[in-house]
């Protein structure tokens, strides 16, 4: 069994005055608990070594690991890079790969946490939400999340327009930041052992989009690798993990040999899926004894019953793996 995980950010709760805190996935000091625990008591494998084992048939160590992690938060270098070096572990970092050296472009998630915490609304009205009040911390929260959610099940363009109709009602002349990693910054991780992964270009959920622009996603992702870092591996992970056969045949076409999921369960070598892998999602949720639990075949198989998922949902990726956190 092949056990993959699947982080987005690790940085303390409290530093997330521009990022949507959900996005967080460990606190440093429990990722350092982790990465000793997989040190300890796993194989941790690199996405070459991997991609080497399905093209040659070269079998994988015991007990193997896949680190990876999603959308190249600019936190990455220093917070969970130095301890992955600490443990001597590789891992794999998908990149959208339209937002290095744009910091002016914030995730529509990101877009829509930075406008509710900025307005001085109390109460917010529009379709197709109705009435929202504003007057607390909280009822933000539930606002924010109100519309997060909604704008993962609807198709992209139309998600889009209502994310930039719902920034500019709440705070006028706002100017939103991203926080993804430079090119720069990505090369430079790039030399010291961390593989770069394409997970397209923008960023849409690929279930809400044209096959066209499924393909232009993909293929232009893999281009913007290549140009910026020189290579790019047939590797690709869908956005929110959200997919349909479509899109996994048109990963197929344009070349890609692994694509990576937020389906849980079991990656076992007589029934693996390569264009949908599974992972598991790490979240604050995950204690130490929970995360030791994961790893396991039992775990693994919980996780698939509990989740019931056979193929992912327009928002269950998201919404479970950022469940809560704020």
């Amino acid at each position: 069994m092949l056990r993959i995980l699947a982080y987005h950010r690790v940085a303390e709760l409290r530093d997330t005055p521009t990022v949507d805190s959900r996005s967080v996935s460990a606190t440093p000091a429990v990722f350092t608990r982790q990465m000793q625990h997989l040190a300890r008591h796993y194989h941790v494998v690199g996405m070459p070594q991997l991609l080497n084992g399905i093209e040659y048939g070269a079998p994988l160590p015991k007990r193997a690991v896949l680190i990876t992690f999603d959308d190249a938060y600019a936190d990455f270098a220093e917070i969970a890079w130095p301890i992955l070096k600490q443990f001597g572990l590789p891992a794999t970092m998908f990149v959208p790969t339209a937002y290095p050296d744009h910091p002016e472009l914030a995730f529509c998630w990101d877009k829509l946490y930075q406008a509710f915490a900025a307005t001085s609304r109390t109460e917010f009205r529009g379709t197709p939400f109705g009435q929202l009040p504003l007057g607390s911390a909280e009822e933000k929260r539930r606002a924010l999340r109100i519309v997060q959610n909604y704008v993962s099940n609807i198709p992209d363009d139309e998600a889009m327009g209502i994310v930039d109709s719902v920034c500019t009602q709440l705070v006028e002349s706002q100017a939103y930041s991203g926080s993804v990693l430079s090119w720069e910054q990505l090369r430079q991780l790039a030399k010291e052992g961390l593989t770069l992964g394409s997970h397209t270009r923008t960023h849409p959920i690929m279930t809400q989009v044209t096959p066209n622009r499924m393909r232009q996603e993909i293929r232009g992702s893999q281009e913007d690798l290549k140009r910026e870092s020189g290579t790019v591996p047939p590797v690709f992970c869908y956005p929110n993990g959200n997919h349909n056969d479509t899109v996994v045949s048109i990963a197929r076409d344009e070349g890609i040999r692994l694509a990576f999921t937020t389906l849980s369960g079991e990656n076992k070598s007589e029934s693996l899926d390569l264009l949908r892998l599974r992972r598991v999602v790490i979240t604050p949720r995950t204690s130490i004894a929970v995360f030791y639990a994961r790893l396991l075949r039992m775990g693994a198989n919980f996780d698939a019953w509990r989740h019931g998922n056979s193929k992912e949902n327009p928002i269950a990726a998201r919404s479970r793996h950022q469940a809560s956190v704020v």
